[in-house]
């Protein structure tokens, strides 16, 4: 049994409750894919545009090179790299390429070993959080993410714990359930009958997000860079600060999943998502620039801390949505399916 949960937390396993979560997520879908056919017809183009390029018809089209951080090195950077542990949490896993030399360097370049430990997460905190942007993608891991503009929330957790761990930082990922503000309703969900659907009848998005954790002076701290200071601004929504929660959604209690590695098969149910909504998801990644852009616009005029002194001054409530309401919401969606 310790075998096999060591097999589970290193994700060579995938746990029961994530199969499960992605088990629940397949009729919703595949439901909501029959109701809308017209969302298929406008596949089509978008796989064109990609067998054209000569891509797979599920791969992102947009070169990003120029968004490579590994231009940020330079040859000492590579001098006296951090060693590589095989310690748990510490340890190279699957799409967290800790032992990777750019990874390293970029490790040392921040200060690995040379600043404080709560510094130094705090420089590579921003660095993901405002220069890899959340970009709706088949997963590249710690190194794609670290030559690409950005990736999935989980490409950004796992860049982030592959830089605390070259640095000798334990860390891990926390997955979990969560309901979306409006603000991210809006820009993800609320134009895509298909998405939306599927998310009305499964209530909130479980497992499909999360968090890092870092252990830090004798206790496990939680941090998530998924949004840019620009898409936040760009959302009207407060810009979350070094330790603090983010404000785009609410965390369904007790369902929270803790791993070292991310489960295998995970980034095959991307590339299948990507492959089914490969129209919307482009749209979604359309609206994400945009919004970044004028998110940019903003900061650049007035800086991030008047922007938190207007948004505050202005009483700008943030509508979460209640978990007891959304718990009925999907006990009743279960009893109309069952029915």
């Amino acid at each position: 049994m310790k075998w096999i949960r060591e097999k589970m937390d290193l994700g060579d396993i995938p746990p029961p409750t994530i199969i499960r979560n992605l088990l629940k997520t397949i009729a919703p879908l595949s439901y909501a894919i029959a109701r809308n056919p017209g969302n298929m017809v406008k596949n089509v183009g978008a796989w064109k545009r990609r067998l054209r390029a000569g891509m797979a018809p599920w791969k992102h089209l947009e070169d990003e090179s120029e968004y490579s951080s590994t231009r940020m090195l330079e040859i000492e950077d590579f001098d006296s790299l951090p060693d590589v542990s095989r310690e748990k949490y510490l340890r190279p896993t699957r799409l967290c390429q800790c032992d990777n030399k750019n990874i390293r360097a970029l490790a040392r370049k921040f200060g690995a070993g040379e600043i404080d430990n709560g510094e130094y997460l705090r420089r590579i905190y921003y660095f993901v959080k405002n220069q890899k942007y959340l970009i709706f993608k088949p997963m590249g891991g710690a190194t794609g993410t670290l030559k690409s503009k950005g990736g999935v929330c989980l490409d950004q957790m796992s860049l982030f714990i592959a830089l605390a761990r070259a640095a000798g930082i334990k860390a891990r990922y926390r997955l979990y359930a969560f309901t979306p503000v409006d603000e991210l309703v809006d820009v993800m969900l609320k134009d895509d009958p298909v998405l939306m659907e599927t998310y009305q009848m499964l209530g909130f998005l479980d497992s499909l997000h999360g968090c890092a954790e870092f252990y830090i002076d004798g206790r496990w701290i939680q941090l998530d860079p998924t949004f840019s200071d620009y898409l936040e601004a760009g959302m009207g929504l407060p810009i979350s600060n070094f330790n603090e929660p983010p404000s785009w959604g609410v965390r369904v209690p007790d369902r929270d999943i803790i791993m070292e590695g991310l489960p295998r098969g995970l980034n095959a149910s991307l590339v299948s998502l990507a492959l089914l909504l490969r129209n919307t998801v482009d749209e979604v990644n359309r609206k994400l620039d945009e919004i970044r852009e004028k998110g940019k616009e903003i900061l650049e005029e007035i800086g991030v801390e008047e922007y938190n002194r207007r948004l505050k001054r202005k009483g700008a409530a943030i509508k979460l949505p209640d978990v007891d309401e959304v718990r009925k919401f999907r006990e009743k969606m279960a009893l109309e399916k069952i029915s």
